[in-house]
């Protein structure tokens, strides 16, 4: 009788232990964010870098994913921003690529540019690998312009053909420098180079002032908010947009890629604006575990989707067309895939000389 009751004893023992594995299991199974060790951001906080200073529309762009990101990690962690201006982003995209730590817990937000940087630019100063980073997403595809103040009596882009002007830029390498290099260099626009400036707010601050002219290259969405202040009251001229498809808030603006009929030029022309494709990316290092890059592409793919960020954006004049991280780094491998005898011929082209851009020096 005793052995019976005992045997009814461990048996019961056992069907609560294997009741509460079965509960257990279940729990788990209806909360597959916890899964797979992703608690690992509980009570943690997130980084995002941003390679310009307060302001611009990179920042904002970062700020915005910011708000929302921690949102739809698991233990909803804390995003802060932290701004590393130097070299226009390729300073702090080489921190972020090879000195910070490879947790997951350093997201980069470079310029759009920056990923060409190895391909295009100075490869001396580029201590990265696009094609290996781990890329999260970007807010949106992008379309730039060049615009000039009216009082310099510019009103088209054929004007740039026989008069020069003087944009302003930030790092020397970057786009804000090699586009208006290059396209002085193809197409024979005039534009000289003043190189130097922190970021958006500041060149622009700097044409208000008389110091330059404009900007070779901006994004539509940086300067869209103050299209009423800057473009409405006719004190500044747009010339062109630049991309591989026009925006349709820009229906008479003349696109870079129909200015020219020679098929060569246009073949380098989209290479160049091919960047313009990935908008605002960010990106963590490329030694960082898949499973937390995947949780952060599912958490930035869920934010661009969320109501609130979409007011948010709305509110502040930005524009939200996301593109997918993997779909970056798809785009990333397609073009550093380009033959070499057509980088080498638009790496030169977008090389400069010292009568086409000049540093301004540090206060």
């Amino acid at each position: 009788m005793w052995s019976i009751t005992l045997w009814r004893g461990r048996a019961l023992c056992l069907f609560i232990i294997s009741s509460a594995l079965i509960t257990q299991t279940q729990a788990q199974s209806q909360m597959p964010h916890q899964a797979h060790g992703t608690n690992f951001y509980e009570n943690k906080t997130i980084t995002l870098y941003v390679g310009l200073s307060a302001g611009g529309g990179y920042d904002q762009n970062a700020r915005l994913v910011a708000r929302y990101l921690g949102k739809y990690i698991a233990g909803q962690p804390n995003v802060i921003i932290r701004n590393m201006p130097g070299g226009g982003g390729l300073v702090m995209t080489n921190y972020v690529a090879n000195a910070a730590p490879k947790d997951g817990l350093h997201i980069a937000a470079p310029q759009r540019g920056v990923p060409f940087e190895p391909l295009l630019g100075d490869r001396s100063h580029a201590k990265f690998n696009p094609v290996t980073l781990n890329w999260i997403g970007s807010t949106n595809s992008d379309t730039s312009v060049a615009y000039v103040a009216a009082r310099t009596g510019i009103t088209s882009w054929r004007d740039l053909r026989t008069r020069e002007v003087i944009v302003g830029a930030t790092g020397e390498g970057t786009e804000s420098v090699t586009i208006p290099v290059l396209l002085r260099n193809l197409l024979g626009l005039k534009m000289k180079v003043i190189a130097g400036y922190p970021g958006s707010n500041e060149i622009a601050m700097a044409v208000e002032r008389g110091e330059i002219d404009g900007r070779g290259v901006t994004t539509w969405t940086t300067i869209k908010p103050q299209y009423d202040q800057l473009i409405g009251n006719g004190s500044h001229i747009i010339l062109f947009q630049m991309g591989l498809h026009p925006h349709p808030d820009l229906p008479k603006v003349p696109l870079i890629l129909d200015m020219t009929d020679n098929e060569e030029q246009r073949r380098l022309l989209e290479i160049q604006f091919s960047s313009f494709e990935i908008g605002r990316p960010e990106f963590v290092a490329d030694d960082v575990p898949q499973e937390r890059v995947a949780l952060l592409r599912k958490a930035f793919d869920a934010a661009m989707s969320d109501p609130e960020l979409k007011k948010d954006a709305e509110r502040q004049g930005l524009d939200i067309n996301p593109v997918r991280g993997e779909e970056i780094n798809q785009l990333l491998a397609r073009i550093y895939e380009t033959p070499p005898e057509l980088i080498e011929k638009l790496a030169r082209l977008s090389q400069a000389n010292d009568t086409q851009v000049n540093v301004k020096q540090a206060k």
